[in-house]
């Protein structure tokens, strides 16, 4: 599943979060260049509903490109990864962001080549920047380390600055004391007007594993001190989006290789 995020437009700033799956890719590439579409690839709702892009003149000064558990290298991902391409065609990414277990079964770093930098060449070399983090598969059998290095993370928890956005990527397979606090003193410290977490485990989830009460324990406090607007995570194979909680929009996209039915919290 992809998200894609335009943020701030010339005049005032906002965020817009949308989502692509691609349910055949010939159908996709065949569909006019000057649109988007929301589909879906298993369960839930059987509609497509077409997505207008921005009319001429509105100028899109970021875009972001997000999709979640890329780990099963195969037909399902690699219509995901056209269909993040043809998103892009009018304008390139700026940066991509995987949201964990970017590497199914068990985390092997060497078969990052099959789900990541083969199925998404066409946006990274565009020239869009590699934002990923780590999801609960990554770090079996002790390959975290590994896929840290290969995907050029900083380390296993980072910031990055985007124009006026923060990107803050956390690792939730393991929210130590010092993770916290570094993710705590990060958001106080920021003067970005825009704050984008991601994290593998949703805090709110109405799918299958259902909300992860350590992530909503320990990061949905911190987020809403700092006024994050938007939280991202995957772990879940479907695609969720809530109302604003205390101010904080949470998005599940995690079906980008594999679906499952998902219900309402």
């Amino acid at each position: 599943m992809l998200v894609c995020m335009d943020g701030i437009r010339r005049g005032r700033r906002w965020l817009a979060a949308g989502a692509i799956i691609a349910l055949l890719a010939a159908a996709l590439l065949s569909l006019p260049p000057v649109r988007s579409y929301l589909t879906h690839l298993g369960g839930g709702p059987t509609r497509t509903w077409p997505l207008e892009p921005y009319a001429p003149g509105e100028e899109r000064l970021l875009r972001i490109a997000v999709v979640g558990d890329v780990g099963h290298a195969g037909g399902r991902e690699q219509a995901t990864a056209r269909a993040v391409a043809l998103a892009a065609r009018l304008r390139p990414y700026d940066a991509l962001v995987l949201l964990g277990d970017n590497v199914y079964p068990r985390g092997d770093p060497g078969r990052l080549d099959d789900t990541v930098f083969t199925p998404f060449a066409p946006i990274l070399d565009s020239g869009a920047r590699l934002l990923p983090i780590l999801g609960n598969h990554d770090v079996m059998d002790g390959h975290a380390a590994g896929n840290v290095e290969r995907l050029g993370m900083p380390g296993r928890w980072y910031s990055a600055r985007l124009g006026d956005v923060l990107f803050v990527g956390l690792d939730s397979t393991d929210l130590s004391a010092e993770q916290l606090e570094w993710f705590d003193r990060t958001l106080a410290e920021t003067t970005a007007a825009w704050k984008v977490v991601a994290l593998h485990h949703p805090p709110y989830s109405a799918g299958y594993h259902g909300s992860d009460d350590e992530a909503r324990r320990l990061v949905a406090p911190i987020v809403e001190r700092h006024g994050v607007q938007l939280v991202l995570s995957g772990h879940e194979h479907d695609y969720q989006r809530s109302r604003p909680m205390n101010g904080v929009t949470y998005i599940v996209s995690g079906a980008a290789s594999e679906t499952r039915r998902t219900g309402h919290e």
